[in-house]
Formats: C-alpha cells, sequence, structure tokens
C-alpha cells in the first residue's frame, strides 16, 4: 500500500496542530500520542516530523526525540528582525507588483491575518527563495502572535495601517513595518512570557 498520501495528510494535519498554539514551545512530541491526536498511523507522523524537522518548525533533540523548539526573548527578536528585513527587501526588489493584497479581515484572526498580510507581501516580490523564507519565519512565529493578541489591543489595526501604507509609498510602508517590527522587539520579554503563561 502506497504510504504517500497518508504521509502527506498525517504532515497537513500535523503542522496545521502545531500552529495552532495548543502545543507550548519547548515541549516534546511524542509521535505516539500525536498520532491519536490526527487520528494516523505513527509512521507517518514520524516522516511529518522529520519533514517538519528540515523546515525547523521541529527539532531532534538527542535521547529525547522530537521537541516544538523553544522561544526565548534573542530568538523571538531575530525573528522579528528577519521578518521586517525580508519584507523590506521583497518591496524593494524591482518586479514586485503593486497588486491589491488579499487580505480579508472579517472573521480571520490576528495571526492568520498577519501571516497572510505578510505572506502576500512576499508574494508580491515575484521571489521564491525570499517567499519561501518568509513562510518559514511565519510559522516560527506563529506563538507569538498568539501571544500578540492579548498584549496589544490595536494589533489588528497595527496590519491594517501597513496594507493601507503599501500603495502610497516605499518609505511610508517601511516606515509602517519598522513601527511594527519595533515595538515587537521592544515588548518580547512580555510576549515570551505571554506563550509560557508566565509572570
Amino acid at each position: 500500500m502506497n504510504a504517500g498520501p497518508r504521509s502527506s495528510q498525517a504532515y497537513d494535519d500535523l503542522k496545521r496542530l502545531l500552529l495552532s498554539g495548543t502545543i507550548a514551545p519547548g515541549e516534546r512530541l511524542d509521535p505516539a500520542r500525536l498520532a491519536g491526536d490526527i487520528v494516523s498511523g505513527v509512521t507517518p507522523v514520524r516522516e511529518a516530523l522529520l519533514r517538519l524537522a528540515g523546515e525547523r518548525l521541529v527539532e531532534i533533540r538527542p535521547n529525547t526525540g522530537f521537541h516544538l523548539p523553544v522561544m526565548t526573548e534573542t530568538i523571538l527578536i531575530d525573528l522579528y528582525r528577519l521578518n521586517f528585513e525580508l519584507l523590506r527587501l521583497g518591496y524593494a526588489m524591482p518586479g514586485s507588483t503593486d497588486a491589491a493584497l488579499p487580505i480579508h479581515w472579517p472573521g480571520a484572526s490576528y495571526a492568520d491575518s498577519a501571516a497572510g498580510l505578510f505572506l502576500a507581501i512576499a508574494d508580491s516580490s515575484q521571489r521564491p527563495e525570499l517567499f519561501a523564507h518568509l513562510v518559514m519565519i511565519n510559522h516560527r512565529l506563529a506563538s507569538a502572535r498568539a501571544a500578540e493578541s492579548l498584549l496589544f489591543d490595536d494589533a489588528m489595526q497595527e496590519l491594517k495601517s501597513i496594507n493601507d501604507t503599501k500603495h502610497e509609498s516605499k518609505n511610508a510602508f517601511t516606515r509602517a513595518i519598522r513601527a511594527y517590527h519595533r515595538k515587537r522587539i521592544a515588548n518580547a520579554r512580555p510576549l515570551v512570557s505571554t506563550i509560557y503563561n508566565t509572570d
């Protein structure tokens, strides 16, 4: 029997679970338990975990197996800085389109809206490598985005401001995404505390 479709489904289901925020960063990922959670076999789950490790969404530790990567203040700051620089680079590249961004705010969570906005901006750069790196960074920021929605009352409004300024000028857009990321970098410590639900 071909395990391909089962492995692909396990990958999709497991990735969705890991990005949902229900598993804390640093937690051990037991393939048997995860197989039960997503109603899959253990072998497809192991294959999915190995694939996700290649995407840096999962890490493999000696003797203890698979874990969701730990989120520290330093790592979070680095991810925000990378996200900002790649967005800025993509927007500044020749050939970037000014097409309207396919963002649908009503009913969307803040985390989904943030990922959607930034990936739409990256996609408009028409640079597949840049887009692929932003996809990975956005996935790794999933837990932080959940924390942002709890800490910042104006988080959704910030996204709308970035969306609006993309078509004004490169300077206005750069200012908007810089302000967005600086705020989060300045609040990295409380964001990490919120991720781990600590004081």
